[in-house]
């Protein structure tokens, strides 16, 4: 059942109050809050504030050297698997010190690439490294706020499902309802942006926004080396070309398997496994993504020798769930490639910005010389050119024509 915080008040007395109307105030108030959970989050913004996605529930201050006020924020997001249900997710918040412009500062929801699917590895958990830093200096400079979930599942107990497109657009949208409540100064103005799994992300919060999230204007999305598991990217994964040889594809499918399995312990995954893929499926929930791929690398695994017969039947729900909620996109998308990216391969790519120009989508494709990491770093010129575009009224030019 969806949960709303409950906050203990001081306890006042009423002159003649006896013990039988004290009993019936408590039946009273329990059936106000029959919604509601008995966790007290710590936070006294509310009292009983009805739940709902997109809900702050806790904002903390966190000492950084970045040039910005920096927060951790819990929120409700829906739950993917069930849109009854809420979950709380976790996400950083960095604030551009100084006055906000008028109309507020304008946001960007930044969506992160894999890290892994423990709890610990969230970036609200790990913190600001030299390499984010760097990269949230850039945003900061150009004067936007930040926001950047870390999914549900991650940060905060739940389950981790990768590649999840719904549960990755709608906690990206939440992120920024729930930092606009406890922070007026932020912007309905926003640019999406993601690399990899964020940047699927971002696409699919494109896609859900002016239905999950109407109140939000979103101005356009950015998207480095977003996968596409179409169905010749899910062949190519299942049945490489060279499926004697290792690829990122190991570690990649043993990491989807293990999501399935938290999301779904009913799955029979050694089906899917082989004994020795199956000995290194606890350790693609209990480590981080950069941590995990040296150990698949060094286990010797194939395709070949990872994969039974079975895998494409018993892995196919989280095929289904990475496919993305629309293409026709309301505003304009900048997708930037590496041409050197052994995870999410350019042809790929390719396929993705040709499926969004025949929905009629505005796209701007770039495609550098550049590895998967290094396609962020590649891409942040033109990435900042094209959000200042966006927020002067200017359209990017298409390139689907």
């Amino acid at each position: 059942m969806p949960y709303c915080s409950f906050r203990r008040k001081p306890e006042r007395r009423l002159p003649g109050l006896t013990a039988l109307a004290s009993l019936l105030m408590l039946l009273t108030a329990g059936v106000a809050l029959s919604g509601c959970a008995s966790d007290d989050d710590g936070d006294n913004w509310s009292v009983s504030a009805p739940v709902s996605a997109g809900q702050a529930i806790r904002l903390d201050s966190v000492p950084s050297h970045e040039p910005a006020s920096v927060y951790r924020l819990t929120y409700r997001s829906t739950d993917a698997r069930n849109p009854q249900q809420l979950v709380r997710v976790s996400a950083q918040v960095l604030v551009p010190r100084g006055r906000a412009p008028a109309g507020g500062w304008p946001v960007l929801a930044w969506a992160h690439g894999e890290s892994g699917l423990h709890l610990t590895c969230a970036p609200s958990v790990m913190g600001i490294g030299t390499v984010q830093a760097h990269f949230y200096d850039g945003w900061l400079r150009q004067g936007f706020a930040i926001v950047a979930t870390d999914y549900p599942g991650m940060g905060e107990p739940g389950a981790p499902l990768l590649l999840n497109a719904h549960s990755e657009g709608m906690s990206v949208l939440d992120s920024v309802r729930a930092a606009r409540e406890r922070l007026p100064d932020l912007s309905e103005n926003v640019v999406l942006n993601g690399h990899a799994q964020g940047g699927q992300a971002a696409l699919a919060a494109a896609a859900m926004a002016s239905t999950y999230a109407p109140h939000l204007r979103i101005l356009g999305t950015i998207a480095a080396a977003p996968p596409y598991l179409d169905q010749q990217t899910v062949q190519e994964l299942l049945h490489p070309a060279n499926p004697r040889s290792f690829s990122p594809a190991v570690p990649e499918l043993l990491t989807l398997g293990q999501s399935l399995v938290e999301a779904d312990p009913s799955t029979d995954i050694n089906e899917a496994f082989t004994p020795r893929g199956q000995r290194l499926l606890h350790e693609a929930g209990s480590m981080c993504a950069s941590d995990f791929f040296p150990i698949a690398k060094r286990s010797g695994l194939t395709p070949a020798t990872l994969l039974e017969p079975e895998a494409d039947r018993v892995l196919a729900p989280v095929f289904d769930w990475a496919k993305y909620p629309g293409f026709s996109l309301p505003s304009p998308v900048l997708i930037e490639s590496g041409a050197q990216d052994l995870h999410t391969s350019t042809s790929q790519q390719k396929r993705l910005v040709a499926r969004l120009c025949t929905a009629g989508t505005a796209v701007t494709h770039r495609i550098h010389d550049a590895s998967h990491n290094g396609t962020l770093a590649a891409m942040i010129t033109e990435a900042h050119s094209f959000a200042g575009q966006l927020l002067q009224g200017t359209k990017p030019r298409s390139d689907c024509n």
